[in-house]
């Protein structure tokens, strides 16, 4: 095989990996397989701070062929600093990110470059939510997080929405672009307006180890994408700091008549006490509410990088089938 300049790598395929070491070479053999034929590629392994023994894997096959590279986190910074990280890193004229654990199925490549080479500059996909592909539970919170998404953000995401998807290098310079730690990928490229299109499939078998995407790490994200992408939460605490107001004066109403009206009641006790609870906890969910963006504002201010590079290959060379 005749090596590839790194100008002119077809596609770049970016898989973050998090203490997947037993899925790792298993899915650079799937990728090369179905990559060979769609030109010269690459695959660009990020780990984010393993510490299982990824990091050896990746090394292993990157000593093997030209085609794997990587780069390496200082710790475990997180899904979605390890996906910029990868675009950082990706030479390809189109850049597919994906999961490392067989979920996102490597069988898909061919549609998304095909949808691409049509002029679609952004090719997402979505999940088909059959019950033997996901729990209950996962389900229930990934609509939920849609809906509420949908209805406050100033972009629609299609619920099953992932981060595996294809981006035109256009695309893919322009989010480099963006600075800030707390991108919300998935959100960021709908609300850039390059052409876009979207794929169903469904979701494969996890080949070894554990899902890692706990329950605080959706909290994590769901807080990322509404605060990314909308200024309602800002109003509807206002909205709500004035329907507290109106129940407290609703309850300073009830004391009154009470005390002019019905006999043995005790004057003003227990109005108060409720009076007092409402505002209180009206007053905590507005500062609540202020305070994340608050904080993230803070954040953006140090301009504290997204992540810490430890290590990356040298540039090597794609891999042409």
């Amino acid at each position: 095989m005749e090596p590839v300049d790194a100008q002119e790598v077809e596609l770049s395929i970016v898989l973050p990996a998090y203490n997947e070491a037993a899925n790792v070479a298993a899915m650079a053999a799937k990728l090369t397989e179905v990559a060979r034929p769609l030109g010269s590629f690459e695959i660009v392994f990020v780990d984010d701070g393993s510490s299982d023994g990824t990091l050896s894997e990746i090394k292993a096959l990157a000593r093997r062929t030209d085609a794997v590279r990587y780069v390496s986190f200082t710790r475990n910074f997180g899904h979605q600093a390890a996906l910029r990280a990868g675009l950082c890193h990706a030479r390809g004229r189109a850049v597919v990110l994906m999961d490392c654990d067989f979920q996102h199925p490597p069988e898909l490549l061919p549609a998304l470059v095909a949808e691409w080479r049509k002029g679609a500059r952004v090719v997402t996909t979505t999940r088909r939510d059959e019950p033997g592909n996901q729990g209950y539970w996962k389900r229930v919170t990934s609509r939920l997080f849609y809906r509420t998404l949908n209805a406050i953000g100033d972009v629609r995401i299609e619920p099953g929405s992932a981060d595996f998807l294809l981006l035109d290098r256009q695309v893919v310079d322009t989010v480099n672009g963006f600075t800030g730690p707390d991108l919300f990928l998935r959100g960021l490229v709908r609300w850039l307006g390059f052409p876009l299109v979207t794929l169903p499939y469904e979701v494969g078998l996890r080949q070894a180890g554990d899902s890692k995407f706990t329950l605080g790490r959706m909290v994590s994200l769901a807080a990322a994408g509404i605060v990314a992408h909308s200024l309602r939460p800002l109003r509807l605490a206002i909205y709500l700091a004035f329907g507290f107001v109106a129940i407290g004066f609703l309850l300073l109403v009830y004391s009154i008549v009470s005390f002019l009206w019905i006999a043995h009641t005790v004057a003003g006790w227990s109005s108060l006490m409720a009076t007092i609870a409402i505002i209180a906890a009206a007053q905590m969910l507005v500062l609540g509410i202020i305070g994340e963006y608050v904080g993230r504002s803070l954040r953006e201010a140090r301009q504290w990088p997204a992540y810490v590079v430890a290590e990356a290959s040298a540039e090597g060379q794609s891999q042409e089938g």
